[in-house]
């Protein structure tokens, strides 16, 4: 009897201690070190951990899986994974906490054979003093605001790599940042020049740049400055060399030539294997480095056109395993030329920014680019946008297009953005030899003193009603119609503008005129681009036709009238081109016209809609409008928005460009110049004028609505001025405005 007992006896002790999971079961962690049993919110709460699990890689969750299991005060539980420092003890967790109370967490280790469960541990967050982590407004769709509601403004530059990745060179950039009020930069990883995460072999992660992005996002939130990630770049996709030298597909770790499962560069997107190590990636991170709030957005891709199934995947999963929340984005372009349509990503539920890269040799008026194209990006998406990407010129250093350090296109480009719908000033390019070399920092400190008191958290985001910049005429003086020129994008695929108004004063509305008014052949990218027009006097419409292929007839509707129909057949030899051009490639003819289409036009207002029912594209190289614009349009713009109970409003003359500035071409002096405010309640108004150089208020006076329109009369400058508009007598006026949703509605002032 005492045998079979025994005997009974060993046998569920055996039984027990094979059972995974249990008390006196298998145990893979050996020791569990907190950094603190309290702390305050917002702070980062570390667990060191000592395990005993066999594994080949640890970078690979399916051989070995360390996650924090944390309940939080109102008894949520959330999963964070922990990372492998290769460092003792090896394993590490992090975790920021956003609310106070009491917190309570176990650890579980999971490998191929055993699932671990540790015992309940706890620690305690108090109130602390810091504003937490960034996240889209609550109350507006378009700009960002802390957990502590504390709204936010980014304005800064990129700040991509630094040579040798020195952490004091780092430091340095953030200091000059604060120093000028700045609080955002945009820094690269994962590429040969840059801190790298996975780029030996594929599942083998650089420990030794780990620790340093450690160090450079630990620096960066001490000196406040938030940081936009940029997980990789398009170049680990390019098999040519580059402009820039910056094609490394040859040495990249999913290339199958160094042991990845991809044959050519895009089976990164579809390849099952590929996309699991990426995911890993992701998890590694998360796990890492999200648990800092200096961390503003993780971006996925610099410039590549991911397929929307992929975005949508990844996206998706890095959403659902950080905890912290950061805000994800991801930016487009490459393959250059690409039929994309960019709206496929910018419509992915889990995108929550909206990314635009802005630079000089995309349009000759690059500034009228950056505001027509935010604008009409803001009103089709609603979501919070921004420049992440500014420069004179893709192909030239910004410090070799501005030799002499003007900042012409640096000043407008911040300005611009900022007042057209961007969270943040546009983020200049040219970190090192430009910005800094040449000390354009003061430009940043400017507008920051001008946004400061601005509550981009308001209910109240939209685009105020306003006539063109206008000065009175003298009756001495005869009123001149002059003709105004407007220019066209090439941007093959872009469908995204269609409606244009052609302002007054030269200015277009609705987003870029497209240089392919595309027939037939492309029924995908095939849009009738419709003018809004509104001739001074009886004038004409005249389009500039440049080069034509496979054959194209234009057809002009006015109003409901067709008025105007042009062939424009291609071939081999003479015709009616100058010059015929073979395109073997294909077995087609392009041929060069260089020719116009005029439609007359009467007095007024009036719609032309332009329809293409040949065969292939036109290209459109600009189009001229007679008599458009007379004496009293002033040489100006200016762009602006409703936040809360203010109007801003940036205004610029057109003469101020770089273009002009670096040829040593000073703006001339603009005068008696005014605007109107439409649909403002009748009563007093108090305008603020800022200098946008030094930053400083240089004028303070009062304007008067009457018959619901707010006069505003700009004082003399010769470059630009910016204003602020508030009700003086404190009470809220109404604004029938033109909301970023597009819509109409009415909004309190």
């Amino acid at each position: 009897m005492k045998k079979t007992v025994l005997t009974a006896f060993v046998t569920l002790i055996l039984l027990i201690a094979v059972i995974p999971g249990t008390a006196h079961g298998w145990n893979g962690i050996r020791k569990i070190s907190p950094s603190e049993t309290a702390i305050n919110q917002y702070e980062t709460f570390e667990l060191d951990v000592s395990l005993d699990a066999p594994h080949e890689n640890p970078y690979d969750p399916e051989q070995i899986d360390l996650s924090a299991l944390i309940t939080t005060p109102d008894k949520k539980t959330i999963t964070l994974p922990a990372f492998f420092t290769g460092k003792r003890p090896a394993w590490k967790i992090r975790y920021t906490p956003a609310m106070t109370g009491k917190y309570s967490y176990s650890l579980r280790l999971k490998t191929p054979s055993d699932t671990y469960t540790s015992p309940v541990h706890h620690f305690e967050v108090k109130a602390g003093p810091g504003n937490g982590f960034l996240r889209k407004s609550r109350n507006n769709a378009f700009y960002l605001a802390f957990d502590s509601g504390r709204p936010f403004f980014g304005i800064g530059h990129n700040t991509g790599w630094v040579v040798n990745n020195n952490i004091a060179v780092y430091e340095k950039y953030f200091s000059d940042l604060r120093d000028h009020g700045c609080n955002l930069t945009r820094i690269w990883i994962n590429n040969p020049w840059t801190l790298s995460i996975e780029n030996r072999k594929i599942g083998d992660y650089n420990l030794s740049d780990c620790d340093k992005l450690d160090s450079v996002i630990r620096l960066a939130e001490e000196y406040g400055i938030y940081i936009i990630l940029v997980l990789d770049s398009y170049g680990s996709l390019m098999e040519d060399t580059g402009a820039w030298n910056e094609g490394v597909w040859g040495k990249n770790p999913y290339n199958s030539v160094n042991g990845g499962p991809c044959e050519q560069p895009w089976d990164f997107f579809t390849n099952p294997e590929a996309r699991t190590w990426y995911r890993n990636r992701l998890r590694y991170i998360v796990s890492r480095w999200s648990h800092s709030p200096g961390i503003l957005a993780f971006e996925l891709w610099n410039e590549v056109d991911t397929p929307r199934d992929w975005a949508a995947e990844m996206l998706g999963y890095l959403k659902s395993i950080n905890p912290h929340g950061q805000l994800v984005t991801t930016s487009l372009s490459y393959p250059w030329g690409n039929n994309f349509d960019e709206s496929t990503i910018w419509s992915l539920k889990d995108l929550d920014l909206i990314e635009q890269h802005i630079w000089g040799d995309q349009a000759r008026d690059i500034i009228g680019y950056l505001i027509a194209t935010n604008r009409a990006v803001m009103e089709k998406n609603n979501k919070p946008l921004f420049v992440g990407e500014f420069g004179m010129n893709t192909r030239l250093n910004d410090k070799l297009c501005d030799r002499s350090g003007h900042g012409t296109a640096l000043h407008n480009s911040i300005w611009a953005s900022a007042l057209s719908g961007s969270f943040s000033g546009a983020l200049n390019w040219w970190w090192a030899g430009y910005v800094r070399g040449k000390n354009l920092y003061p430009h940043y400190r400017a507008l920051r003193n001008f946004v400061a008191d601005v509550n981009w958290d308001s209910k109240r985001v939209a685009f105020p009603e306003t006539t063109p910049i206008m000065r009175k005429v003298p009756e001495s003086e005869e009123i001149i119609c002059t003709d105004t020129t407007v220019q066209t994008k090439k941007t093959w695929g872009d469908t995204r503008y269609r409606e244009f108004t052609i302002n007054n004063n030269g200015d277009v509305s609705g987003g870029v005129i497209n240089y392919y008014l595309q027939g037939l052949a492309q029924k995908g990218l095939k849009i009738n681009p419709i003018f809004h027009l509104n001739y001074p006097e009886s004038g004409k419409f005249i389009i500039h036709v440049d080069m034509v292929s496979q054959g194209a007839c234009v057809i002009g509707f006015l109003d409901t009238a067709r008025v105007m129909t042009a062939a424009f057949p291609t071939g081999p030899g003479s015709g009616p081109w100058k010059k015929s051009i073979h395109i073997r490639t294909h077995d087609i003819y392009q041929c060069y016209y260089n020719t116009t289409i005029e439609v007359a036009v009467p007095r007024g207002e009036h719609t032309l809609k332009l329809i293409n029912t040949g065969k292939d594209w036109l290209g459109i190289k600009k189009i001229t409008l007679t008599g458009y614009k007379n004496n009293a349009f002033v040489n100006a713009r200016l762009t602006g928005l409703i936040i809360g109970d203010e109007i801003l409003f940036w205004i610029q003359n057109k003469d101020y460009n770089w273009h002009r500035a670096t040829r040593g071409m000073e703006p001339s002096q603009i005068t008696g110049a005014s605007f109107d405010v439409r649909n403002t309640e009748n009563g007093r108004y108090e305008v603020e004028w800022w200098d946008t150089f030094n930053g400083d208020i240089i004028l303070r006076e009062s304007a008067h609505a009457r018959d619901n329109m707010l006069r505003i009369s700009i004082p003399a400058f010769s470059k630009d001025l910016a204003c602020k508009i508030r009700k003086k007598d404190g009470s809220p006026g109404t604004l029938q405005i033109s909301p970023a949703t597009g819509l109409k509605q009415k909004a309190r002032l």
